[in-house]
């Protein structure tokens, strides 16, 4: 066989291997031996990667059966420049097939087998779930799902092709987006539409659609498709698309599939795997100024491959700038109202009082600071003495009038009762009235006196 052909044969071996999630269907994760959905470890920790780009990709050792998925190992590398990557010190390959990478604010996600998460200020990594539904709730068996980008409120994309099961018969393959579930952090996304139906035979190339990809050129989105040892581009206004079919471009013509590209210091990178046998298949990147047109294949270079790894292949590269992108707004999660102390009580005083009680009346504050009025304190001090400690009773409603009654206390003299309210964030400023006890001689009905401090 020439070394075009088995190229050839390679790519078009590497795009068909099976990710994990296109092996399952309900109840068969027993199949693969493990479910591709599930937290793919239990945490550990890494040393924030610091360089500006990021790559997930898997190693497999050809000591085991590539084509089986249980024997593909995640990783994740960091470069500088595009072309040298390193591996992100202290991560831990873990079982999982044809990964991504994207980071939010302070978080890298990376997808393949379940969900891992960086923490890019203290370096914990933490372990989730992964699941892409459909509208009416039940799994779309998402084969492999790569992160798209980001609504304009924060919400991360994914792009993935359905399971071989949905697809096996069709003339075309629906290229699917799906957007992520409010408060998932990245682990839940339901189906949003179809991106792109692909032709099994488009601009003179034949194969069946996976591994998509999208990325902003700088002007425009493109999709990218592998189909076979081709790579297939469309092009749209925004990450949602749609994507055009008329747009479509040959981008590489046997020289490697799997792609994953991004806009670098000196044009649009474009990666591919690729390889001479099945024994040694390795990640070659190519400089362009759209990732719109052909790529030559003497264009590509290798930058990857899996011995640093202890591995001889180098596969599914997924590639991603690490720099913050879209914060994640009200739309992507729930944002807890912020709740402010509640205003002053309105109208206290104090109507009659006897030589020894007193009643002090208020009506509630005009703003609760935005959390229910939970309860009212008050307190009281004769002149020239101490204040009580403050006293609480509940606010049985948010309207009306509330009240508070004193016993006990001493004829003819001058006090000074105070009234606030109490809410989920503390509680307001208080009101004072002052007043003046009856004498116990033929006082005990007059009116007492009070003054207003606001």
């Amino acid at each position: 066989m020439t070394p075009t052909l088995a190229r050839l044969s390679l790519a078009l071996l590497g795009a068909c291997v099976l990710s994990a999630t296109s092996l399952v269907t309900a109840g068969s994760a027993a199949a693969i031996g493990y479910d591709p959905e599930a937290p793919p470890h239990s945490g550990f920790t890494v040393s924030p990667p610091t360089k500006p780009y990021l790559m997930a990709f898997h190693t497999c050792s050809t000591t085991s059966n590539c084509e089986d998925p249980t024997n593909h190992t995640i990783r994740i590398a960091e470069s500088s420049n595009g072309a040298n990557w390193t591996d992100v010190s202290g991560w831990q390959g873990y079982r999982g097939s044809v990964p991504d990478v994207i980071r939010r604010e302070n978080t890298i996600y990376v997808i393949g087998a379940g969900l891992s998460r960086i923490d890019v200020t203290t370096g914990q990594v933490t372990a989730d779930s992964f699941s892409v539904s459909r509208t009416d709730g039940s799994p779309s068996l998402a084969r492999d799902p790569a992160f798209a980008g980001q609504l304009t409120d924060g919400r991360l994309i994914v792009v993935y092709v359905p399971s071989m099961q949905e697809v096996e018969g069709k003339t075309s393959i629906p290229v699917k987006l799906g957007t992520e579930v409010v408060d998932s952090n990245g682990s839940s996304f339901v189906e949003y539409g179809t991106a792109v139906d692909v032709p099994l035979d488009i601009a003179g190339v034949h194969g069946m659609a996976s591994d998509p990809d999208i990325f902003f050129n700088g002007t425009e989105w493109v999709l990218y498709v592998s189909m076979g040892s081709n790579v297939v581009s469309f092009t749209a206004p925004s990450v949602t698309g749609p994507y055009s079919v008329a747009s479509v471009t040959v981008v590489s013509q046997g020289a490697g599939g799997v792609p994953s590209a991004m806009v670098g210091t000196d044009g649009v990178w474009v990666y591919v795997n690729d390889g001479l046998s099945r024994d040694s298949i390795y990640i070659r990147r190519a400089v362009t100024t759209t990732g719109t047109s052909k790529v030559p294949s003497s264009s590509f270079q290798t930058v990857l491959t899996g011995t640093p790894y202890g591995a001889t292949t180098a596969e599914s590269p997924g590639v991603a700038p690490n720099t913050e992108g879209s914060p994640c707004l009200d739309g992507c999660k729930t944002i807890a109202p912020v709740v402010a102390a509640p205003g002053q009580v309105r109208s206290a005083k104090v109507g009659r009082s006897t030589s020894s009680t007193v009643t002090l009346t208020w009506r509630a504050p005009t703003t609760d600071g935005g959390g229910a009025i939970t309860a009212y304190e008050t307190r009281l001090k004769v002149a020239g003495g101490k204040w009580s400690a403050w006293g609480s009773q509940s606010a049985t409603s948010s309207t009306g009038t509330f009240s508070k009654k004193w016993t006990g206390l001493k004829a003819a003299k001058g006090y000074t009762a105070q009234v606030r309210a109490q809410n989920s964030a503390g509680t307001g400023a208080s009101t004072s009235v002052t007043f003046r006890t009856a004498k116990k001689l033929g006082a005990e009905h007059h009116p007492a006196k009070y003054i207003f401090f606001l």
